[in-house]
């Protein structure tokens, strides 16, 4: 894991709660129990969401 960067402006506000509370956006966890209410496994969402944000960070990386 690389080292985190204090000055970014999430970094006190949620960022590094992110991997012991989750997303703060309410919607999102309803979008996962819509998703699981349609027979979805939770590690398929996971999965989607990770192909999804690795996709992005590829391209910014990318752009750079």
């Amino acid at each position: 894991m690389k080292d985190r960067k204090p000055s970014h402006p999430d970094f006190y506000e949620g960022l590094m709660d992110w991997p012991f509370y989750g997303p703060r956006d309410s919607e999102i966890a309803d979008l996962v129990f819509a998703l699981a209410d349609h027979g979805i496994r939770l590690a398929d969402i996971e999965a989607a969401i990770k192909q999804r944000l690795q996709a992005w960070l590829d391209t910014i990386e990318r752009d750079q």
